[in-house]
């Protein structure tokens, strides 16, 4: 799903977004067994393309330019907001009767990059040619929401599995200023999915995990598949700290409403991420 959206509703969605994340966290139930809010941080390497059109007319836009390496948008800052609760599955409860519980979760993340490069190579973007030689401003963000509600169970001692559908939004941000011609494009991307989780306790506060997220697309909205490890401790009952990687690819092509699409792809891997998690 998307829509034209200027740079100055960026903020006006990370701010709709997170207050019905935390509306619908606030509206469980008060028995929950657990709250959870965590931050993390990673260093991204980035590749992929942002191929741009104007108004899908076709000769508006270079195939697959520009690439994120050429124009410097290739590293940057990827940094993470996330909050969960479990609830359903208090201690006491017949296990046999309720044989999983709920948990919902809601991660606000934030990436971009900006860089000054020395085209090698033309292309045309947005209807205008940046040259061979041009020196050129470019910032890209990815910014967005991703909300998911799973049925957490138990597999084994110390060993738990969780399944269930995931909805995310991406904010995508884009902007080149040349010397002879300057570019901005902004819209909103949806996907829909599953995630699914495994979690191992290992004692001594030591525990390892895996998550991994399949959004397909469909018509009119984008593709996301992301992978995700970490190695983490427990400092106290309240404080964890992790470690871990990740490798996520997200695409988007609205060729099913013009002759040339908008046309993203990129390939994003993380390493490393590390996250501080607070419990209560």
């Amino acid at each position: 799903m998307i829509g034209p959206m200027s740079q100055q509703c960026q903020p006006r969605f990370a701010v709709t977004r997170i207050g019905l994340a935390l509306l619908a966290v606030l509206a469980l139930p008060a028995t929950a067994r657990e709250y959870v809010l965590e931050y993390g941080v990673g260093l991204p390497n980035q590749t992929g393309y942002l191929q741009t059109p104007a108004g899908g007319m076709p000769g508006t836009a270079s195939s697959k330019r520009p690439t994120l390496a050429e124009i410097g948008l290739d590293g940057g800052r990827y940094r993470w907001l996330g909050a969960g609760v479990d609830f359903g599955h208090e201690a006491g409860t017949d296990r046999a009767a309720m044989p999983f519980h709920l948990r919902f979760y809601a991660r606000y993340t934030t990436i971009g990059d900006d860089a000054t490069t020395t085209l090698a190579e033309a292309f045309t973007i947005r209807g205008g040619v940046f040259e061979v030689g041009d020196s050129v401003r470019s910032r890209v963000s990815f910014d967005g929401l991703t909300l998911a509600l799973t049925a957490a169970f138990e597999l084994a001692p110390r060993l738990t599995a969780e399944i269930g559908p995931e909805i995310g939004w991406t904010a995508f941000d884009f902007t080149m200023t040349g010397e002879r011609h300057r570019s901005e494009r902004s819209y909103h991307v949806t996907t829909f999915g599953l995630v699914g989780a495994l979690n191992k306790e290992l004692g001594n506060g030591w525990h390892i995990g895996a998550r991994l997220a399949a959004s397909p697309a469909i018509e009119g909205t984008g593709s996301r598949y992301t992978a995700e490890t970490r190695v983490g401790r427990d400092l106290s009952e309240n404080l964890g700290v992790s470690v871990g990687a990740s490798l996520e690819e997200f695409r988007y092509d609205d060729g099913h409403k013009q002759d040339l699409p908008n046309r993203l792809k990129v390939t994003r891997r993380v390493i490393p991420t590390l996250a501080a998690r607070i419990r209560f």
